[in-house]
């Protein structure tokens, strides 16, 4: 195994650990907070409850992950892990700052397998950590690695469309409120501005 394979393998297995402690550090944080509030528009709650958008909600992790392996030299590779990480640790310091909540009851979801979906989300997600969707920037932070970093254009489409679709799905699996997408999305254009690509030489 040559040195960038093991590269990505540590790097891989630090982003998770630090990601797992920051999120899960913050969930346990609000848990001990009294009122925590909730941020919507009344026009939200006419977004419809869509449960097939489970299927690009539920790929977020291995989405991400994957892009790592698609970093061809080290340079590349640790500017993704530099802004994984300030994504990581601005938006949890948000949450703990600015703990919120989702407002809206979930729908009974009659396909089993959607079902099965929910279920896990249930026990594995955070009813808190909300503003700024973490979903959403790390769909745009891979989404921009996908489309760089893959040859083939059908393929390039196909993981920018699959990109969007993960994060407006946050909205139609009733996970989060537009102000946490709008969140996600500012963080993401930041985090490129504050640890741009350099331009090859």
């Amino acid at each position: 195994m040559d040195k960038l394979s093991k590269l990505k393998i540590k790097y891989t297995i630090f982003i998770s650990i630090f990601f797992v402690i920051l999120y899960k550090g913050a969930e346990f944080y609000t848990y001990t907070v009294d009122n925590v509030p909730s941020y919507f528009m009344d026009w939200e709650r006419n977004i419809p409850f869509l449960p097939i958008f489970m299927l690009p909600y539920m790929t977020s992790q291995v989405f991400f992950l994957a892009t790592i392996f698609l970093k061809k030299n080290e340079s590349n590779l640790k500017l993704l892990i530099k802004r994984a990480a300030f994504l990581i640790a601005v938006s949890t310091a948000l949450f703990v700052i600015f703990p919120m909540k989702f407002y809206f009851p979930k729908p009974e979801v009659d396909n089993q397998i959607l079902k099965s979906f929910f279920y896990i989300l249930g026990k594995i997600d955070s009813s808190f950590n909300q503003c700024p969707s973490l979903h959403v920037s790390f769909a745009f932070l891979s989404a921009e690695v996908y489309c760089r970093e893959v040859k083939s254009k059908f393929l390039k489409s196909f993981f920018g469309i699959w990109g969007l679709l993960l994060a407006i799905s946050v909205l139609f699996v009733y996970q989060h409120h537009f102000i946490d997408f709008v969140g996600g999305t500012l963080i993401f254009l930041i985090t490129c501005i504050i640890f741009p690509r350099k331009k090859a030489v």
